[in-house]
């Protein structure tokens, strides 16, 4: 399992576990609504009244029941559904309204309510999941095709043995027979290398004369087939195969739970921010949810100005907000970045080819300041742009915490570009709000540099030499800046910067 995927694993795990913990805190509350509802349903005489009364005291029995993790409440709550509750479509009907009562005695309990019912039914999510789907992973389990080989009456198999290798010893692990009869954990079979535990074994079974033995290697382990002398050829070369086909069976399936959890991750992403109401609302919840919803632990957002070729921040989660919403960068100045906003300048309608940027290591690549104020190691930049206006409205910056270095996949690059994608078509609901950011006077900090030493007095000659730039640039920027704040002079641009609080 991949950094990323156990990462998010842990990340929405903790996500199932605060919506289990919503539910136990309001236990009185949920009951009283189970209560009425399975009143209701026995008063009015409903065909369902007997199941909908079961799935009502199974859930009141496990989920307020000691602490266990995930995994042991999914899998006591599917036993015990399986054991009461009969397989029908009424199943989901159930489902949902315990989920619908359970919002319902929750909504009004805490001030994060978007948060809390998204947790919540996440939880049900689960559960629905692990109740009504068929446990696919069986399907892929080497000892369950090893079994359907060898009871098989159409293969020419007598038994199958599992071998793998205990330090210096041979073991057996497992042994399958037309019989089904399985060794007992009292019975112990080893040898010193596999030809002893062969011996051992072949003195515990009695074979036929007619049959060979086989040894075909899977994974870690050996497996010995006794099959008929005609049939081994085609049978080692159908089973050699047949494993493959389980391996890739296998990780496909792996790959589709993997991509299920991003799914996962994006679809919450997206109903979280399409319940914002204010500009700055979206801001904390776009940071919140990079951080919540994906293997990471800072985010911050910036705008583009297009027209000056700035960024500048905006908000930050797990991070000194004030300190981002000092930020005001050139593009230019950042090479990786500017080099990935070519495509923008060169084609206008570029920005769906535009993707996440993985810096490994951030040193040479952005500003000194800035990898010490935030110590930075790893980072990504994530485009953050609305397709509906094919405008790109920022950028989000994550990592994994301070001075910490990570990788990420292929499958966190596509996550990625989806969140994006949501939180720019969020934002441009605020279009105005942008648009007033975007015409606010920005500059890049070496035009504050510049103003800096104006203000102090120095010539356009003594500010290059301290900048170590030519006069000719020095020139430029104080006619930016002088553009900027509409003056007239240098000593207005100067008077007008103090005013604003830009020096």
């Amino acid at each position: 399992m991949s950094v990323q995927l156990a990462s998010l694993n842990c990340h929405l795990d903790k996500l199932f576990q605060y919506g289990l913990s919503i539910i136990k805190e309001n236990e009185t509350e949920i009951l009283e609504e189970w209560t009425q509802m399975k009143d209701y349903f026995e008063k009015m005489d409903k065909r369902s009244a007997k199941s909908v009364a079961s799935g009502i005291e199974l859930f009141s029995n496990i989920i307020f029941d000691q602490p266990i993790t995930k995994d042991e409440f999914l899998s006591k709550l599917k036993n015990d559904w399986n054991k009461y509750i009969t397989r029908q479509p009424v199943d989901q009907f159930i489902l949902t309204i315990i989920e619908s009562s359970v919002h319902h005695a929750t909504k009004s309990k805490t001030e994060k309510k978007q948060r809390d019912a998204q947790a919540i039914q996440y939880v049900f999510n689960q559960i629905s999941e692990h109740i009504l789907s068929k446990k696919a992973d069986s399907l892929f389990k080497y000892e369950i095709f090893l079994q359907h080989l060898v009871y098989s009456q159409q293969m020419p198999i007598e038994w199958i043995a599992v071998i793998e290798k205990d330090g210096e010893k041979f073991k057996l692990e497992n042994w399958f027979n037309k019989d089904k009869c399985l060794l007992t954990s009292q019975i112990t079979i080893e040898g010193e290398t596999m030809y002893e535990l062969t011996e051992h074994l072949l003195n515990f079974v009695q074979t036929s004369n007619k049959n060979n033995i086989l040894t075909i290697p899977y994974k870690d382990k050996q497996l010995l087939l006794s099959a008929e002398v005609n049939g081994t050829i085609q049978i080692t070369a159908f089973i050699n195969h047949a494993l493959q086909l389980l391996q890739s069976g296998k990780a496909t399936l792996a790959a589709t739970q993997r991509e299920q959890k991003w799914k996962d991750a994006v679809i919450m992403f997206t109903e979280s921010i399409l319940q914002v109401r204010t500009f700055n609302d979206a801001l904390e919840t776009i940071t919140e949810g990079f951080v919540n919803y994906l293997p990471f632990e800072r985010c911050a957002i910036f705008s583009y100005s297009k027209t000056d070729e700035l960024g500048f921040g905006l908000s930050g989660h797990k991070l000194d907000k004030k300190a981002i919403q000092a930020i005001t960068q050139d593009i230019n100045n950042l090479p990786l970045i500017n080099n990935g906003l070519e495509l923008l300048r060169m084609f206008d309608n570029a920005l769906k080819y535009l993707q996440p940027l993985y810096i490994a290591d951030v040193r040479g690549e952005l500003p000194k300041q800035y990898i010490k104020t935030f110590e930075l190691q790893s980072i990504v930049v994530v485009p953050i742009f609305s397709s509906s206006s094919n405008e790109l409205l920022g950028a989000a910056i994550i990592d994994q915490g301070p001075n910490q270095t990570f990788s990420i996949s292929q499958d966190i690059y596509t996550a990625l570009t989806k969140f994006g994608h949501s939180a720019g078509e969020v934002l441009e609901r605020f279009n105005t709000s942008m648009q007033e950011l975007n015409q606010t006077v920005h500059f890049s900090p070496r035009e504050i540099e510049v103003l800096k030493l104006m203000a102090d007095g120095e010539s356009t000659t003594g500010a290059a030499g301290i900048l170590h730039l030519s006069e000719y640039t020095v020139r430029d920027y104080i006619t930016s800046v002088m553009q900027k704040m509409k003056a007239r002079n240098r000593t207005e641009a100067v008077a007008r910067a103090i005013r604003k609080g830009v020096i």
